[in-house]
């Protein structure tokens, strides 16, 4: 890669890591929001307050939680005594909710979703705005939702659950590692780690794919063909080149650690390959609106920040002020509450590595046999970031984890653990898939 002259870090930007470490800090580590009296009263702007019957008759309300973190919150008529809280995906906003709110909704829970207080495709001009206040903006919710709920049906939530995908994803295991107290238990699906694994990937696979791309279509043909193809050790007809062969293994082979030193692999899988082309555009798109933000140091050659320079961009050769903001949403293996993760093998925006790689950080940090007590991975093959394979199986999931919370607070009396199989898809023991996906691409597992 070549030499990247980078501009210093301006006063916001560098001033901003010391500002958003101190908020956080504030933060409570853990606070359950149903029983601890000195939870924060948290005060709203509704704009919307009305009866709907869409997909079953409940209360809609929409608003505003100061500051500027736009909410919905859905109250069924037919509660069933529980709140489900949602975190949005990166391209997202409080509305879009996908078929998890239709699903909670059907099954009785009330519904509550933030904009977490930013935009994708404004947050690189608005330096108030940061990805970092999701944490406390679905915190703030959280505690709304709860104080709400009070008030609307004379009684709290005797269960509180987590949920989202991708960004949201992320942020479900994020807040329950935060906020043991506060949720039961969680879906997080097809989410990443950290920051730098998820859009340094983006930038290292979009770079590679270039390389590639005269070639894309017999790739494609080859694994469609032979999904045991090796391409290091099987040719094309005409064979690739050396610079082509190393751009193909820099996709499969994606090494990336967390800021514990943590090391875990977030290369494309083996038959994800089709969408790598089909994706490029929505890959450059996520780099393209937001890695100005990330790095406002990075610009080689100075001039305008082009799309192919964008594609340079390595975020652990970023200045540490960066780095350390990156970090910032880290994830630690501290899980105390169950999550449940579905992922698609496919996957070519948030790498199922990111998936495994979280099942192998709770397991050393917890040990394999206290990991599996509290988290539960499953791959879809063939499905790429998100999809129908996915959304009809919320209703499974949350039920497979209502059953898996009854089951640990009973001491195993009542519910059941996880199921081996889910929707048909096996649960995994340990990384059996990602090691076929390696020696199905000629790379060793890392």
């Amino acid at each position: 890669m070549p030499t990247i002259n980078r501009r210093r870090s301006d006063s916001i930007e560098g001033g901003s890591v010391v500002l958003i470490a101190l908020v956080l800090a504030l933060l409570p580590s853990t606070m359950d929001a149903r029983t601890t009296a000195a939870s924060p009263t948290i005060s709203a702007t509704i704009d919307t307050d009305e009866r709907q019957t869409t997909p079953v008759p409940h209360r809609y309300v929409h608003g505003v939680i100061p500051d500027d973190a736009k909410f919905q919150l859905a109250l069924p008529e037919n509660w069933n005594g529980k709140l489900a809280i949602f975190s949005r995906g990166f391209s997202g906003t409080e509305l879009s909710t996908g078929s998890f709110k239709t699903t909670a909704l059907e099954k009785g829970y009330a519904f509550a979703a933030s904009d977490e207080g930013w935009n994708r495709v404004t947050i690189a001009s608005r330096p108030q705005d940061t990805y970092y206040e999701s944490r406390r903006r679905i915190w703030e919710l959280t505690l709304y939702a709860t104080q709400t709920l009070k008030t609307h049906y004379g009684k709290g939530p005797s269960r509180t659950l987590m949920m989202g995908g991708s960004n949201g994803g992320h942020h479900t295991k994020w807040m329950l590692e935060s906020y043991p107290d506060l949720y039961d238990g969680g879906i997080a699906g097809y989410g990443f780690n950290s920051q730098v694994s998820q859009w340094g990937s983006i930038a290292t696979v979009l770079r590679n794919y270039d390389v590639i791309a005269a070639r894309i279509d017999d790739i494609i043909a080859k694994r469609a063909s032979n999904p045991d193809w090796d391409p290091f050790g099987s040719p094309l007809t005409p064979p690739l080149t050396a610079a082509q062969l190393l751009a193909l293994g820099g996709i499969y082979d994606i090494p990336a650690t967390l800021q514990n030193g943590f090391a875990f692999n977030v290369g494309r899988w083996a038959g994800s390959e089709a969408q790598w082309k089909s994706q490029y555009r929505a890959l450059l798109g996520y780099l393209h609106d937001s890695m100005p933000r990330f790095d406002r140091t990075f610009n080689p050659g100075d001039g305008p920040l082009t799309d192919d320079k964008l594609k340079l961009w390595d975020p652990t050769t970023s200045p540490k002020d960066v780095q350390t903001d990156l970090r910032m949403l880290d994830l630690t293996g501290n899980l105390k509450r169950p999550v449940i993760i579905m992922h698609g093998a496919s996957d070519p925006i948030v790498s199922p590595g990111e998936a495994e790689g979280y099942r192998a950080l709770l397991a050393k940090r917890l040990g394999a046999k206290n990991a599996g007590q509290v988290l539960a991975v499953y791959y879809i093959p063939g499905m790429g970031h998100g999809g129908p394979e996915y959304d009809n199986l919320i209703g499974a999931q949350i039920d497979a984890l209502e059953r898996w919370i009854d089951f640990r607070q009973s001491h195993g009396t009542k519910g059941a653990a996880p199921p081996e199989s889910l929707g048909g898809y096996p649960r995994t023991a340990g990384g059996a898939l990602v090691r076929e996906s390696r020696r199905h691409s000629g790379r060793a597992q890392q």
